[in-house]
């Protein structure tokens, strides 16, 4: 076992970046993974890898486990696409293709963001907290469309991190809802935390125990671009439809996806939160799409604004084709 005690020139640094220094044989990933595997510890307790070290810390090096075959760990594909909005020597703005998932998983492995984007910038395989996730400062759900920003190096990266606890990154989305909405502006301010036994998300009222894990505050601001209607088969009359932005102020897991499902309006295609009305709606809409369209929701992350040692960047991203599809089958109402 290996110690390291802290003295006055490595104060303040972070544990992952001082053991990287320390121990040149092994990746970043590598070194997180020990850290969060109990391998790396200060002062005998585990930590996690943004540790800042204090004088007289001592680090104990048990062990550091060589990543060797992970099958996780994303592997360059050229083939994989990338539609790149913007870049500089700090960051990469990308926007996401509908379909395509953030970074690999047990289910997919090589036809992710993360794949093209260590085959295009293989320098942002070093980058960040978590080697699964190369340069990946926020993530979008698969299914979710739009603007993201990467990383380029790890000082960006801890700045865009810090950025986004503290709420000075701001994002903007636009979705498609069942019904019409009674505010064409309105607040959503409940808190939601991991339904038990499920991989989504509950808001979380009252006295319920019905959850697991923390329970976090989410706000999200709405307002509505316009009311539509449409006519589908087997559903007698017209359906209204709302194409809405959607402004969250908290960055949680499926936010804007649980928040509208609250409030009795769930995004078009979401069978994840559809309410038991609109899982006819659901099926009805699909029916009349094409067998080689995507039949799933309608969120698409419109615009992206944050500052940057000093620098201010904004970007926005046009309202993606299968929203225009969609328009096609729906009437605006005057």
């Amino acid at each position: 076992m290996k110690k390291h005690t802290i003295t006055e020139e490595n104060v303040g640094r972070r544990l992952d970046h001082f053991i990287v220094e320390k121990e040149g044989d092994f990746t970043r990933g590598e070194i997180i993974s020990s850290i969060k595997a109990g391998e790396i510890t200060v002062n005998e307790k585990i930590v996690k890898q943004g540790y800042k070290l204090r004088l007289g810390d001592e680090v104990f090096i048990a062990s550091i486990t060589p990543a060797e075959a992970e099958q996780l760990v994303p592997h360059p594909n050229l083939a994989q696409k990338l539609i790149i909005v913007a870049e500089n020597d700090h960051f990469i703005i990308v926007d996401k293709p509908r379909g395509i998932q953030t970074h690999p998983s047990t289910v997919e492995r090589y036809e992710t963001l993360a794949n093209a984007l260590v085959a295009k910038y293989p320098e942002i395989a070093e980058v960040g907290d978590d080697h699964l996730r190369p340069g990946i400062v926020h993530r979008l759900d698969k299914y979710t469309s739009g603007l993201m920003v990467v990383a380029r190096n790890q000082e960006a990266f801890d700045a865009l991190k810090v950025a986004f606890a503290e709420r000075r990154i701001n994002k903007s989305y636009e979705a498609l809802v069942w019904g019409a909405l009674k505010e064409s502006e309105m607040t959503i301010d409940v808190a939601i935390a991991r339904s038990v036994g499920y991989t989504k998300q509950k808001v979380i009222m009252g006295n319920t125990r019905k959850f697991k894990g923390e329970v976090k505050d989410a706000v999200t601001d709405v307002r509505v671009i316009a009311d539509y209607e449409v006519m589908l088969p087997g559903v007698n009359g017209g359906t209204a439809v709302t194409h809405i932005e959607a402004k969250p102020q908290t960055g949680r897991m499926h936010q804007i996806r649980v928040h509208m499902a609250h409030v009795g309006h769930p995004i078009l295609g979401d069978v994840k939160y559809e309410h038991k009305p609109h899982s006819k709606l659901n099926t009805a809409y699909f029916s009349v799409l094409s067998d080689d369209v995507l039949h799933t929701f309608y969120l698409h992350a419109k615009e992206l604004s944050f500052e940057l040692a000093g620098e201010s960047y904004n970007y926005q991203s046009a309202t993606p084709d299968y929203f225009t599809q969609a328009f096609t089958l729906l009437k605006k109402k005057v």
